[in-house]
């Protein structure tokens, strides 16, 4: 089969399709007139959203600008099934709605300066071990490229309103009607060098967090605007309010009262609630109180604080689409570290779209950063992945679009992902859009995609660019929209038991319930997790295993589930602390006592393989000792309790199990995991407190449930050799695989290749294609080796 070059346009045949856009990374050539008229005739289910800053666009020649952006993007908007828009940075500030006077002549209040971070030629990662990648980091960011810098124009709301409409107009003549054209706002004080004007005369309007908390990562976010706050007393003439604040108004209700008012007048169909919004603290698993919310007070007022703001924003203007940002970290962390119930906010009914930043690249790639050569892993490519699963579990029963977020360069930093790591994020692309939910009525896929940004300075994304994300995105999604079964373990959201720990939280009330975090940890040995469910629906749906968060407190009914299947010899796992968050039944299984006692602050113990001591075969290359970092809890294992059931205690700490299995016959895994803190400007390896082998173990400890049920698991775990993988079979009935080669930080060599091997469940093909041409020949037992160079990602198809 020809290879065809990444931004071609896709033939009908899938297998065709998909071979071609994992084929290169970056060198294109043209496409037959054949292949672009069956391209035209492929519509691509959900939504597309891209998103632009208002500065790019020339206030003194607006209706140039206009025809360029839709010269360069129209490509990416043809035959899209759902709604299409774009989305406008006004200067990063609310003070653009709250200081609408009602004339459409007024001067929108900008940052005259431009603020932008250092832009560098960043056209493929960095070789070499860690010392000589950091060399060329420096080397990097010392030579920077005169990427043309822009400050905002005098933009007056006519002026905005007319851009908005002459986007629309513009986009018609390219054949996409009724297209969107909405702004976002920003819930910081300030961004990129500047505090708006309207944030010094109105500061009560905005929230501080917490002090930091000594000896704790701390991601710096600055003061909040927070709609539970009421605002002083002015006499300014504000559209929704003539004669000025009265002393006392909610901000929220006069925020959503002056959008409603200037959305209507300048027809703008859209706002994005973006960073903070909604989450207070974001990018990092705390919240404005602290590490956890202290109590249900304060969660109940957060989320109903949320709720109101949403609720009135929508009614000011029930046209217009209220889009809302996640904190692109845990998605665990919304309700119990930020205090915002995001099940609850959508099922209110006001909120019309959620985004999952999946800014993974962005935050996972070394050297692209101008002053950090480490970036901030735990937002990087597994972990957003786990994320936007656990947020499809929350949103399933709502009438709330969830998109990823496909990120490009950036407008304002200095990073650049498109060019420096395509491939994988190429992976992303096609992970996020097959990120699954498993519901009884069958399998839900991302509703439309977000594509951040389009411009880095004046310079728009390339029209190589455009094709290669117009192309990746849609045979994607197509992809996604035609899967009939998703492969591997399942992350379980336990609603009833994170109820239960909301309505009784305290400040050290940490069980452990960061199922997205772990499961994304664990799935870098290499683990097909690709779909996520609710534990009510467990009895419903299929999966090859169930990974259960925090089985505690849990329904009778739900419980129940989970016992049968656990007695039924029926593969599970469940995490969480020993000590208060798996219910004593499923502990008593594995011959474990519950207790309650646990240190109050998480730190570095020393664990022990003890799979090592019995001479398990399980043992493998993990090290005899290891450091873990956790809150460690009491709970003393019973050796003649799991000696009498068969089970094994695979590593513990200071006599303390920490990963064990029951069985033989009961294939069960219960897992006590290690903790960390949401540290940037490090590697993995040390936000992990230096412990890899409690992950990699579990990995190999999951891998073996796998093999258990006959499903798609690796052969062999080792602590050197990491990959993300995925398997789905479409209504045509064939099966694909998706590899990468995600991983930074782990280890410190040269040699950034990576090597796995997959056991292939009885039935599955034993010939396969890689997209990089090569055929892939399963041996007699059913193992199909992976070899990934570096930085790569393959779509694995069967012949």
């Amino acid at each position: 089969m020809p290879t065809i070059p990444l931004r071609c346009p896709a033939l009908s045949l899938a297998l065709l399709a998909i071979s071609a856009m994992f084929a290169h990374g970056d060198a294109c050539a043209a496409a037959p007139d054949q292949s672009q008229s069956v391209r035209a005739e492929q519509s691509v289910p959900g939504d597309r959203w891209l998103e632009i800053d208002l500065y790019w666009f020339d206030h003194g020649n607006m209706r140039q600008s206009v025809a360029g952006f839709w010269e360069r993007f129209a490509p990416l908007f043809e035959n899209i099934q759902g709604e299409r828009g774009l989305i406008l940075n006004v200067g990063w500030t609310v003070g653009y709605i709250m200081e609408w006077n009602g004339d459409p002549r007024q001067r929108i209040t900008l940052p005259p300066a431009t603020g932008q971070q250092p832009w560098v030629s960043q056209t493929a990662p960095l070789d070499g071990d860690t010392a000589t990648r950091m060399r060329k980091w420096k080397e990097r960011f010392a030579n920077p490229v005169m990427v043309e810098k822009l400050g905002y124009g005098p933009w007056t709301y006519a002026d905005l309103g007319g851009l908005a409409a002459l986007l629309r107009t513009t986009a018609k003549r390219h054949g996409v009607d009724n297209f969107k054209v909405g702004t976002l706002v920003y819930a910081w004080e300030w961004a990129y060098g500047e505090i708006a004007p309207w944030v010094k005369k109105h500061p009560e309007s905005f929230s501080a967090r917490v002090p930091k908390i000594p000896g704790r990562a701390y991601v710096k976010a600055y003061r909040y605007f927070d709609p539970g706050n009421k605002l002083h007393a002015d006499n300014i003439k504000y559209a929704a309010y003539p004669d000025g604040y009265s002393e006392g108004t909610p901000v929220g209700t006069a925020f959503a009262r002056q959008w409603g008012s200037l959305s209507k007048e300048i027809n703008l169909d859209a706002l994005m609630l973006r960073d903070s919004f909604g989450f207070m603290v974001p990018y990092s698993r705390r919240g404005r109180l602290g590490e956890l919310m202290p109590s249900p007070d304060a969660i109940e007022k957060t989320t109903t604080d949320v709720m109101t703001f949403v609720r009135e924003t929508k009614q000011a203007n029930p046209r217009a689409l209220v889009m809302m940002y996640s904190n692109a970290a845990t998605a665990i962390g919304d309700w119990r570290a930020n205090g915002c119930d995001l099940e609850r906010v959508a099922k209110d009914g006001f909120l019309d779209i959620f985004v999952d930043q999946t800014w993974a690249g962005a935050w996972n790639e070394v050297g692209v950063r101008h002053y950090s050569f480490w970036n901030q892993p735990p937002t990087g490519w597994t972990y957003q992945l786990g994320y936007t699963l656990m947020h499809a579990a929350m949103l399933a029963g709502t009438r709330v679009k969830h998109y990823p977020l496909i990120e490009t360069f950036d407008a304002w930093e200095s990073w650049d992902v498109l060019h420096t790591a395509p491939q994988r994020l190429r992976w992303a692309i096609w992970a996020y859009s097959h990120a699954a939910i498993k519901t009884p009525g069958g399998i839900r896929m991302p509703g439309g995609s977000y594509i951040s940004w389009a411009n880095q300075g004046k310079r728009l994304l390339g029209a190589d660019d455009v094709a290669f994300l117009s192309g990746a995105i849609g045979d994607a999604v197509r992809d996604a929209a035609r899967t009939t079964e998703v492969f591997g373990p399942t992350l379980v959201y336990t609603r009833s038991a994170q109820e239960w720990q909301a309505a009784n939280a305290t400040p050290a009330g940490d069980v452990k319930q960061w199922i997205d975090e772990q499961g994304a940890s664990i799935a870098k040995w290499p683990v097909p997790i690709m779909s996520a469910t609710r534990v009510e629906w467990l009895s419903q749906v299929q999966t090859d295993l169930p990974i259960v968060q925090t089985p505690s407190h849990l329904a009778d009914a739900e419980q129940a589930v989970l016992l049968k299947r656990v007695e039924a010899g029926k593969p599970l796992a469940a995490f969480g602390s020993f000590a208060g968050s798996i219910d004593p039944r499923l502990l008593a299984i594995a011959g474990i006592r519950e207790s309650t006692s646990l240190e109050p602050e998480f730190s570095i113990h020393q664990a022990v393989n003890d799979a090592f001591d019995a001479r398990d075969d399980f043992a493998g290359d993990f090290p005899r000792e290891f450091p873990v970092q956790t809150a460690l809890n009491k709970t003393m294992p019973d050796s003649a309790a799991i000696s009498a059931k068969g089970s094994r205690v695979l590593y513990s700490v200071d006599g303390s199990a920490q990963l064990v299995t029951a069985g033989p016959d009961k294939n069960l895994l219960l897992w006590d995991p290690p903790d960390f803190r949401m540290g940037n400007q490090q590697s993995l390896k040390e936000i992990w407190g230096g412990g890899v082998a409690p992950y990699a173990m579990t990995a190999a400890a999951i891998n073996e449930l796998l093999r258990a049920g006959a499903a798609l698991h690796a052969v062999k775990v080792e602590l050197a050799q990491t990959g993300a993988i995925g398997a789905w079979r479409t209504s045509d009935g064939k099966i694909r695989m998706l590899a990468g080669n995600t991983e930074e930080g782990l280890r410190d060599d040269a040699d950034r290749s990576r090597h796995f091997t997959m056991k292939l469940p009885a039935g599955w093909p034993k010939k396969w294609k890689s997209s990089s041409g090569e055929i892939l020949v399963a041996n007699d037992m059913g193992e199909l080796e992976i070899h990934l160079p570096p930085d790569a990602s393959a779509m694995i198809e069967e012949l």
